[in-house]
């Protein structure tokens, strides 16, 4: 069989851009100051580890995530996008780079580009200064109007904007005039998160646990009836999009494709294996420099943990999940029938997805599942 007639399963490629400027309260995510030093420590060893990756596939999704990639200074962007260039046979079909307002200029904007970048994804989180004062951000509103006025001025096409909702003290008027003003700038793609009180953070050391999970529900609900019925179709629990603008890269991993993740605390899904680079960015790049990556959580695939994960993950997409060829299907036959007598799950012949009423519960129906296969 030739390389024309291989069956290719979708490949992609995370990069982890650790750095951060400040510190939001709400923030668990490993993180470290963008000091001259570490740049230049990890510039070295993510190309080293760019360079490691040898597999026939071309990237078919590339994310720079983190942290604040926008961060990057552009002779490091151009750095980056040569060594990857060296390793494709194309130009990926989606190529995103996550971004801060107030780390965007028109110089990194244009090296972007020209590096093969055709997705934009923005955090923007609340257009309210009080909220993005409540939450840590350092950024005005005035910020993230000038910054998204750039981004179309350099021609991207496709744009994605996140906001966080159920911040602390927020009222229904003031999510509404959240997704109305995030509507106004008309982007191609809208991500809403609501906030979560995570350990370790400013936010849970200052206010403790300050969910409330009714006006959680409300505030859900409230999102997807406002963004469906002003042209944004939901496709997955926190996601929305105009026409076919869904985000390839993670629908592939809710899909459980294989992805390669380089830099620290990135993590991977690769030749039967699912593991996470060491959270440290000197063990990290010493660990590439002396061709010895240290990494953490290693588990090895099995048709159990694929099958399982395909269907909690799956449950995430409002398409749902074929059962057909699962090997749990008759195992959670029961589970999918109470659900679905409950008005929480959908079934035709053997797909299931869940319902509106369902996605409110998400994570707890979910969780019964893993409780039923594990």
């Amino acid at each position: 069989m030739n390389r024309q007639e291989k069956v290719y399963t979708p490949l992609g490629l995370y990069v982890h851009v650790p750095f951060c400027a400040t510190q939001c309260d709400y923030c668990a995510f490993y993180k470290e100051p963008p000091f001259r030093q570490n740049l230049e420590h990890y510039l070295r060893a993510l190309l080293l580890e760019i360079q490691t990756i040898h597999d026939e596939r071309t990237f078919d999704t590339i994310y720079f995530g983190g942290g604040t990639p926008g961060i990057l200074p552009p002779k490091a962007i151009d750095q980056i996008a040569k060594i990857l260039h060296s390793k494709m046979h194309k130009i990926p079909l989606e190529w995103t780079v996550e971004i801060a307002p107030n780390t965007v200029s028109i110089e990194k904007l244009q090296h972007w580009k020209a590096a093969g970048i055709n997705r934009i994804s923005m955090g923007i989180q609340s257009f309210n200064e009080a909220i993005l004062h409540t939450l840590g951000r350092k950024q005005t509103s005035q910020q993230i109007f000038h910054a998204y006025e750039l981004v179309r001025s350099v021609g991207f096409t496709n744009v994605g904007i996140d906001l966080i909702f159920s911040a602390p003290g927020q009222t229904s008027k003031q999510l509404l005039d959240d997704l109305s003003t995030a509507i106004a700038l008309n982007p191609e793609h809208i991500s809403t998160y609501c906030l979560t009180y995570e350990d370790d953070t400013i936010l849970k050391n200052k206010l403790g646990n300050g969910s409330d999970e009714n006006r959680d529900h409300d505030f859900y609900g409230m999102i997807c009836e406002f963004l469906e019925t002003n042209g944004y179709g939901q496709y997955e629990i926190s996601n929305f999009c105009k026409g076919n603008y869904a985000s390839a890269h993670n629908r592939n991993t809710w899909l459980m494709y294989e992805w390669i993740g380089v830099g620290p605390s990135a993590s991977s899904q690769y030749h039967g294996l699912r593991y996470t680079n060491i959270a440290s960015l000197n063990r990290w790049a010493t660990g590439i420099e002396n061709n010895a990556p240290e990494r953490t959580d290693v588990i090895k695939l099995t048709k159990k943990t694929l099958a399982i994960d395909e269907i909690i993950f799956g449950l995430r997409m409002n398409k749902g999940v074929d059962m057909e060829k699962n090997i749990f299907r008759q195992e959670v036959a029961y589970l999918v029938d109470d659900l679905q007598t409950q008005g929480l799950l959908a079934k035709e012949k053997q797909h299931i997805r869940l319902t509106p009423q369902g996605r409110l519960l998400c994570d707890a129906i979910a969780k019964e599942f893993f409780n039923a296969l594990e």
